[in-house]
């Protein structure tokens, strides 16, 4: 991942449930939640690190690892006594083999060139019968110009047939889904999305409504929205869902996987 789209996730994940962006990144962590109890865990490219910060309230010890050195300090401000942070490349790890129980990869592979040397690492790391859990965005969603994504900090964005594809080399896919946000519970926060939105009368005037909320100022804006919708106005973690059905036309790809060697 850049340094440039590092920080300005960085800086929109330290606003916390005041960005709009919490919530979805927030949410793939605690998706990840019950298959790292009491386990060892490593979040490769663990960016600013407010994935370990939830993370460790299960695991029995978690190691974030990035490439950027900045990131890995601000990093390390999030760990409790059984979590710590090392600067490596995630295409070549400084671990022995089959250190890991569990391996979180959110948002990572689709920055990557040797996308295939980084899921063989991956797969060297996690131990016998150990779990992997990696999330991109869906090129069904996205859609690429011609196999070029939109996002210029990004190398490949993947349909659901080519992460298959790519996964299955390395890993049985023992979950395969999609994440989305739960509309009858909150808008999205984002244009493209609100553009997506059913054009029943009910869900626009909802989105009018959010639009209108939306021009106030902060404080205000949060406690109209509770006053009316009886919640945060950004979506939180559990207003994302992530289900099978909806691979296809989710933004993001969710794949659990389990290691056989």
């Amino acid at each position: 991942m850049s340094v440039s789209e590092r920080f300005l996730g960085a800086n929109v994940i330290d606003a916390g449930r005041l960005s709009p962006y919490w919530g979805e990144h927030a949410a793939r962590y605690v998706f990840a939640l019950p298959f790292v109890r009491n386990k060892a865990v490593m979040d490769i490219a663990c960016g600013t690190g407010y994935g370990i910060g939830i993370l460790q309230r299960d695991a029995k010890r978690v190691i974030g690892v990035d490439v950027d050195i900045e990131a890995a300090r601000r990093a390390v401000g999030e760990c409790s006594v059984n979590s710590s942070v090392l600067l490596a490349d995630g295409l070549c790890l400084p671990f022995a083999d089959n250190s890991f129980d569990v391996v979180t990869s959110f948002e990572t592979i689709e920055h990557l060139h040797e996308r295939g040397l980084f899921l063989s690492e991956l797969r060297r790391v996690i131990r016998s019968d150990g779990i992997l859990v990696l999330s991109t965005p869906n090129a069904n969603y996205t859609k690429p110009d011609e196999g070029r994504p939109s996002n210029p900090f990004h190398v490949f964005e993947y349909t659901p047939d080519e992460l298959r594809f790519d996964i299955e080399k390395e890993f049985p896919i023992t979950s395969f889904l999609g994440q989305e946000l739960n509309i009858g519970s909150s808008i999205p926060p984002f244009y493209e999305a609100q553009q997506r939105l059913p054009k029943d009368l009910a869900t626009q005037v909802k989105l009018i409504s959010w639009k209108v909320v939306n021009k106030l100022p902060r404080r205000l804006r949060d406690r109209l929205s509770e006053s009316l919708w009886g919640r945060p106005f950004y979506p939180a973690e559990s207003d994302y869902v992530f289900s099978p059905q909806a691979l296809n036309s989710a933004p993001v790809l969710v794949v659990v996987c389990r290691n056989r060697k």
